[in-house]
Formats: C-alpha cells, structure tokens, sequence
C-alpha cells in the first residue's frame, strides 16, 4: 500500500479570513479536502501549521486532528488500495457514510439507472426500511439479511418476487463493501444464492487448450502489428495466470520475485485484497514467463491496458483476434476463467486453484469444478 500523506494547509478565502484543509499526498498527486474551518490570518501560524491566537484553538485544532485520524482510519480500514479518488468520494459523503439507507439513495440516483429500475430499487428500500427504520453500515451482518429475507418470505412473497429483492439488496450490499471497506461486515451475504447466480454459472465463458494454442500461433507469426501484438501478449499472460485485468494492471516489476533462481509472481488482488503467490515456472510450462521475459525491459507498457477499465483493452482484443476463427465472445475476464477452467481439466485439486486464482472462498473456486465434470470423473477414475 503507498500510504497517503496528510497535511494541513490554509488559503485565503474573501472576507479575509483563511479556511483550513487536509492536504492527501499520494504517487505523486494531491487532493485537499476543506475542514469547514475558517480563522482569522493572525490567528494562523504557517510555521506549526495551527490555529494559535484564537480563543477556540484548542478545541479547533482538536476538531482538525480528529478529522486527520478520521480520514487515517478509512485509508486504514479499507479493503484493498486507498486511492486518493476514492478518499474524495468516501468523505463527500460523510455526512451519511454511516447511513446504509442514504447511501442507497444517493447511489441509486448516480448509476445511470433507468426510470423504471430506479423505481424498483425505492419500492425495495422502502420495504426494507419497514423491516428496520434505520441501519448504519456496521449493522450489515449475516442475521440483518437473514431476516429481512425471512421478513419478505413471512409477508407471503412468491420465491421468485423474493429473489428479485435480495438481488436488489445484494448490489448495494456491494457498493457499501466498495465504499467503506472493513466497517461493512464482510459476506454476509453468502449464505444466499440467487437462482440467477446458478445460470450465471453455467454461462460462465472459458477457452479450451484448443483456442489458446490457436492464439499463441497466431500471436507468433508476425502477421499483427505491435499494440495488437501486445494485446494479445497481455491476454495470454492473464490466461496463464489466471489475473482479474484490475490485478494485471497493477502489477510492477516489484512484484517478480526470484527465489532460489526460480521466479514468482506476488500480488494482493485490488478486488479482494487476497495476497496471491504463483510459481511462474510452474504454471504451463512457464509460458508466462516467457512473455515476462519478453517484456521485461519495458513492463510498465506491458501492464498499460489503457486505464481502469476493460472495455477499451476488449475492444483491442476483439479487433487482434478477428482473424483467429474463434467463434466465441473473449473479453479480458474470460482469461481468468480461462486459467481456472484448464487447470482443472489437468486434475488440479481445487485447494491449489484457489490459490493461484486469489479466491477468498472455496466456493467460489468450486463453480469452475461444477462445470468440468469430465475433469471430476477422470479424478475418480484414479481411485
């Protein structure tokens, strides 16, 4: 983690007086967040950077140092990288951030919606809000969901009408985990299965050997020009791997390690915050290796897929890939499913898989087991 930087700043505002902000240092960037204090310009010392001359100083600079812990504790608390983006978002909202019901209100209007689903997202919260007047996000546990499930199947709901709503829930369950890191109590939500989640399951999109050994001979006939070349040198790497494109993107040479002169790969999933260990040589005959090494001397192109999001890096991967005959739809995910889907028609145990996916469950490693039940009868077989 590069910890933020905190410091406290005045600037001249009219009428003047100085108004006081928290100053977040991070990669070199910088954001400053008012602290809704204003003190007369004698009243500032520059040198120590406090409120001295004023009869509240005490209590003002006690109420900015709190607000300094404040923001410490969030950057602290979160689950995965504090980014200086995301500091901003949490602290515009602290007037409600314990609020799970006013963030829902407020994210529901800032998704691009539509009309009509914003509509079934109030009914929801409307009739959770019966079930409990009020709940900070610290009250997001396993017991809250289970009842208010219990609460809509009492009610006399038809199951499928009892889906739609715990879906509903289970998305702003998500955004609060987003939002607010560890102060939301972590799967509490995984006792329930949305008959959704099940097909989403079976629609789960993998490549074969087949697929990629065509990928990785069209990628070496020197037919693609550079940036497509590079494409698909990224997408094979995370099919090896077995990476999130977030976790891809992020990664450095510092997270190479040589150990006994073998290489390894060590990151900590942005996602999950999952630390993640992968012996390089280990993973298809060391095929990502080969790439690393290819890139080695210029990785911070190698891991650029063009900001944070995938939809560009697909774009580019679907245009390197037109001539490849695959008929299936690839997108930088399907790499990661890809991984976990091969190695277990090798007979990988699921226990490994986890670990070189960065599952935090096992369950969710065994959705791959589920659709592999060739793999699971060759394993019987071996009995």
């Amino acid at each position: 983690m590069n910890k933020i930087r905190f410091e406290i700043v005045a600037h001249r505002v009219h009428g003047g007086m100085l108004a006081i902000f928290v100053r977040c240092s991070q990669y070199g960037s910088s954001i400053e967040l008012d602290t809704d204090v204003r003190v007369f310009e004698d009243e500032w010392s520059e040198d120590y950077g406090l409120i001295s001359k004023s009869p509240n100083s005490a209590n003002l600079n006690l109420l900015i140092r709190k607000l300094v812990y404040n923001l410490e504790e969030i950057e602290l608390t979160y689950s995965g990288e504090m980014t200086l983006s995301k500091l901003h978002d949490i602290y515009s909202k602290r007037g409600t951030s314990a609020d799970w019901y006013a963030m829902w209100e407020k994210a529901m209007h800032e998704r691009g919606l539509k009309p009509r689903t914003i509509e079934i997202h109030a009914n929801v919260l409307k009739t959770i809000k019966k079930y409990k007047d009020s709940c900070p996000v610290t009250s997001l546990t396993e017991d809250f969901f289970r009842g208010f499930m219990n609460y809509l199947i009492n009610s006399g709901l038809k199951y499928s009408t009892v889906c739609k709503e715990m879906h509903v829930v289970k998305a702003y369950y998500n955004i609060a985990r987003k939002l607010y890191g560890n102060k939301v109590p972590s799967d509490a939500l995984s006792f329930y299965h949305d008959p959704k989640d099940f097909k989403n399951v079976y629609k789960m999109k993998a490549l074969n050997d087949d697929d990629i050994r065509i990928i990785e001979n069209y990628a070496a006939t020197g037919q693609l020009d550079k940036p497509h070349e590079l494409v698909l040198d990224q997408f094979l790497f995370m099919c090896y791997v077995g990476t999130r494109i977030s976790d891809f993107s992020s990664l450095s040479e510092k997270n190479f390690k040589e150990d006994n002169g073998k290489l390894w790969l060590e990151y900590t999933s942005v996602k999950t915050n999952t630390p993640v260990r992968i012996p390089m040589w280990a993973l298809f005959d060391g095929r990502a290796e080969q790439i690393y090494s290819k890139y080695k001397n210029r990785l911070s192109e190698f891991f650029n897929v063009g900001g944070e999001r995938s939809c560009s890096f697909n774009g580019r991967l679907k245009t390197a890939l037109k001539n490849c005959n695959i008929n299936k739809h690839i997108t930088a995910h399907v790499a990661r499913h890809t991984c976990a889907s091969r190695l277990i028609n090798r007979d990988i145990p699921v226990t490994t898989i986890q670990k070189v996916i960065g599952h935090r469950q096992i369950s969710m490693t065994m959705i791959y087991a589920k659709i592999n039940d060739n793999a699971f009868v060759r394993q019987l077989q071996k009995l």
